[in-house]
């Protein structure tokens, strides 16, 4: 019964955007108040790994703007302006609203839309079949954006029918080229679109996702104030008792059934519920007439009266009550909100957003979700880093297709708190350009553009609003603006202020730290390091006392940086501790490139060869360490070594004797030849690659073969003079015998 219910009413009813803008329509008051644009300062935001698109309807009280969360907004769409079917567009309404949200906002890096509305299918399908008609809506929707100094626009039409299908998508491409090339720099360009696709076939997700900027899925109304049924206006998953349709099956659909680009997608999420009268007080009873909106915090506040009550069906909750007929009210609060949002969060979409900011004044609930949920907060997942490039460019997103928006420079230090692969997000203020960026940082091996600089502290800003002065005084010229949750290296201090990095054209600025700052100190300490062990060398043979490398090569996979405090460790003491480069037995320590997470880097660490009485294979397991902690698997490495009179023996070092010797080829098949040029005595020895001794020959003779008797594979050789036992020739070196061909 539900799912045939959802489908007829939803497709034949108007949605709540509708339903509500003409019922404050009476009050707007549509005069002209103008205000001078107010400049974008890109400064907030950047904690955020998603978007967060809220739309602000014009009837909501200005009083509630002073309780929005700016950092946890990245856009504002402000609704609506009026589309008629000759293209011509109306006046804001409630303008004062506007000017101060965008004085709000602005400051704070917060994105104002427009949103532009036409409802009705007969008048969505005149206006898109009329080419003249849509021409003159793209030059009218352009000229406000820019007149307002707004980053862009939302369309918002209901409903679009599958006859004017192909009009719909040519006219959002047209207006998307249009702000893209707009005069006063790229605009954006978002949609409100349905729920369900196939409920809507005027819509072509996929084309479309292609075009704009986003779409904002109205992922409600799956009940609605016309239903004949009580239920979850959204309902979070889908059940057998309500029906396929569900916010989690909605997402699965667009982006696996219809082909829609996952990061064009926010998904769009009621602050609102629907209370109706109905026949009993069993979930999905009969209603007895329309239901009416109820905003979240009234639908809070009732229910704390009524009794909340949670559906496991639909993961929402519900209230009733009896008021000499039953009363039903379905909406969302912190709990359903906090699962859709890690839906948009797991299925990897642009972001999540709302109808309607303002829904929610007086209460903090729904912030504090999304913060826990989107925002990343200091220290997790914050480190600081270090430009080794000479120039570096910092671009608006984590590929060389995003515009560059400001370079950085060798010697300066930022901080990043997230990556997609080799490219790192990053806080960078500037009063020209984007306060977070994307660097690329090289892979490490061999690309290096950054580096991890640990060991110090951060300080994140605590005011919302922080100026950043040209010098330690509050005399000093205001360089740029930063904001609340910001995170930045300190480079220097003077009493109260201390200095950052900031952008080409302003090098360095101070800010008052002791009052609108936070410090954090050593804030890798607080992630995860980690490393992978790609692969390991060093010489396969050695002296012993002879002193060798142990390169291991290595990858990232924590969210930390590499630091001098990284060490190879074993459970035992160790046969090839080094005094002096080793702390103790124990441990070794490594050198090597400060790796940013995903990055490569090689850490090298010194070993000394043991004294041994013959030749011998040595094993050795390591695993690297931080502190105490383990931070790797263990890995494994032998070396071959072979006793030595003196430590000070060089390779292929010749003694006063003059002796020349060589052992041709190296790499044979049948037979291998020493060459001697002197009557000396001396002796050689061939070991397999576990040290055991397969060949061995005293004597005086010139020139001798051996080899015939060996099994294929590789072999180490020793050759040395035995007349002058104080100062002997000494010869070795791999072979490798080979199968005849």
């Amino acid at each position: 019964m539900f799912l045939f219910y959802c489908f007829s009413l939803i497709f034949l009813g108007t949605t709540v955007h509708f339903q509500e803008y003409e019922k404050n329509r009476k009050d707007f008051d549509f005069s002209q108040v103008w205000q001078e644009p107010v400049p974008l300062a890109e400064i907030s935001s950047e904690g955020l790994t998603r978007d967060y698109y809220g739309y602000l309807p014009s009837w909501v009280s200005n009083t509630s703007y002073q309780e929005f969360d700016f950092r946890l907004l990245t856009h504002i769409a402000y609704f609506s302006v009026e589309l008629n079917t000759s293209g011509e567009v109306g006046s804001i309404p409630n303008q004062t609203r506007f000017n101060e949200i965008v004085s709000m906002a602005h400051p704070r890096g917060v994105k104002i839309h427009m949103t532009f509305t036409l409802f009705g299918t007969s008048s969505v399908s005149s206006f898109l079949n009329n080419s003249s008609a849509r021409q003159t809506a793209i030059s009218n929707i352009v000229n406000l954006v820019e007149d307002r100094g707004i980053e862009g626009a939302n369309i918002d039409f209901e409903f679009v029918s599958s006859s004017v299908r192909d009009s719909f998508t040519l006219f959002i491409r047209q207006l998307s080229s249009a702000l893209r090339t707009s005069s006063a720099g790229r605009k954006e360009l978002y949609i409100a679109m349905p729920c369900v696709p196939s409920w809507y076939p005027g819509y072509n997700f996929t084309d479309l996702a292609d075009t704009v900027d986003g779409l904002f899925i109205m992922a409600y109304d799956y009940h609605y104030s016309g239903s004949s049924t009580a239920g979850p206006v959204s309902p979070t998953v889908n059940s057998s008792f309500w029906g396929y349709y569900a916010v989690n099956t909605s997402i699965g659909d667009i982006i696996n059934s219809w082909g829609t680009d996952r990061k064009k997608v926010i998904l769009g999420m009621p602050y609102y519920g629907i209370e109706w009268p109905t026949t009993s007080q069993s979930a999905g009873s009969s209603t007895t007439g329309n239901g009416s909106a109820v905003t979240f915090n009234n639908a809070k506040s009732n229910a704390y009266t009524y009794g909340r009550i949670w559906d496991d069906n639909s993961q929402t909750p519900w209230y009733r009550y009896n008021d000499g007929s039953w009363r039903q009210c379905w909406y969302d609060d912190s709990v359903s909100i906090g699962l859709k949002l890690a839906i948009a969060r797991d299925s990897a979409l642009a972001g999540a957003g709302c109808w309607a900011l303002g829904y929610d004044y007086g209460e903090d609930d729904l912030w504090n979700v999304i913060e826990s949920t989107f925002w990343i907060g200091a220290p997790v997942l914050h480190c600081s880093f270090e430009v080794i490039a000479s120039s570096l460019n910092l671009r608006a997103g984590p590929s060389s297709s995003y515009p560059v928006i400001s370079q950085l420079h060798a010697g300066q230090k930022f901080v990043l708190f997230d990556r997609n692969g080799n490219w790192y997000k990053i806080y960078h203020p500037s009063a020209s350009g984007a306060a977070h960026g994307w660097a690329y940082g090289g892979s490490g091996n061999p690309l290096k553009y950054l580096k991890g600089a640990n060991g110090g502290d951060l300080l994140q800003v605590t005011a919302s609003l922080l100026n950043v002065r040209s010098g330690p005084t509050t005399d000093s010229s205001v360089l740029t603006l930063i904001s609340e949750g910001q995170c930045f290296v300190p480079d220097s201090y003077s009493g109260d202020w201390a200095r950052i990095f900031l952008s080409d054209s302003n090098g360095q600025g101070w800010i008052h730290w002791q009052s609108y700052t936070r410090q954090i100190h050593f804030p890798e300490d607080s992630n995860a390091f980690f490393l992978t062990v790609d692969f390991f060398c060093c010489q396969d043979t050695v002296f012993s006392g002879d002193t060798f490398s142990l390169e291991v090569f290595t990858i990232n996979t924590g969210e930390s940086p590499l630091d001098s405090q990284l060490l190879l460790c074993s459970d035992s003491a160790s046969p090839f501790y080094y005094p002096g480069s080793w702390t103790d037995s124990f441990n070794a320590v490594t050198e090597g490139f400060q790796a940013l997470p995903s990055q490569y880097s090689n850490r090298n660490s010194l070993m000394r060869a043991p004294a041994v009485g013959s030749c011998q294979t040595i094993y050795q397991t390591f695993r690297f360490k931080r502190g105490q902690n383990p931070i790797s698997s263990d890995f494994t490495f032998s070396v071959v070594v072979i006793p030595s009179s003196t430590v000070e023996e060089e390779i292929n070092s010749i003694s006063s004797n003059t002796v020349q010797a060589s052992i041709q080829p190296l790499v044979f098949r049948e037979l291998c030849f020493l060459e001697v040029d002197s009557d000396l005595e001396y002796e050689l020895q061939v070991f397999d690659v576990s040290g055991r001794v397969v060949f061995a020959h005293r004597g005086d003779g010139r020139k001798i073969a051996f080899g015939n008797n060996l099994p294929c594979g590789s072999y180490f050789y020793l050759f040395r003079t035995v007349d002058d036992v104080q100062n002997p020739f000494i010869l070795y070196g791999k072979m490798t015998k080979v199968i005849d061909d």
